[in-house]
């Protein structure tokens, strides 16, 4: 039986793409002055990719360490690259301090997949 056969995809995605967004909205909009428009760009382009890359693949074989591990790595190198790609010059702090708030997140939001979307695991 596959380990995501009871997955309700559309409420995970809801939950991290809250918790995303709320981060980035705060920490990169209201603290540093970049644009919500690229905050929010930043911020789909991250939780696509760290969905399907950290929650989808790396969580249910290797567990949360790994996969908050995983999302930091993700998080800080997707955050930075978008605000340079964005023309925000020295941003890597910027990146870091995202990257670790959205990563603290994430290890709860993983404890919670776990427990009730991973039916089949036993992690």
């Amino acid at each position: 039986m596959n380990e995501e056969t009871h997955m309700n995809h559309g409420m995970a995605i809801l939950f991290k793409a809250v918790l995303t967004f709320l981060v980035l909205w705060i920490v990169l909009s209201a603290i540093y002055n970049v644009s919500f428009l690229h905050s929010t760009f930043i911020g789909i382009v991250l939780l696509l990719v760290s969905y399907v890359a950290g929650d989808m693949m790396i969580l249910p074989k290797m567990g949360n360490m790994a996969a908050t591990t995983g999302d930091l790595v993700i998080g800080f190198l997707i955050i930075w690259g978008g605000l340079l790609l964005f023309g925000y010059g020295n941003s890597f702090g910027e990146a870091l301090l995202t990257g670790v708030v959205i990563a603290i997140g994430e290890y709860l939001f993983h404890s919670w997949l776990l427990r009730t979307q991973y039916t089949n695991r036993h992690v």
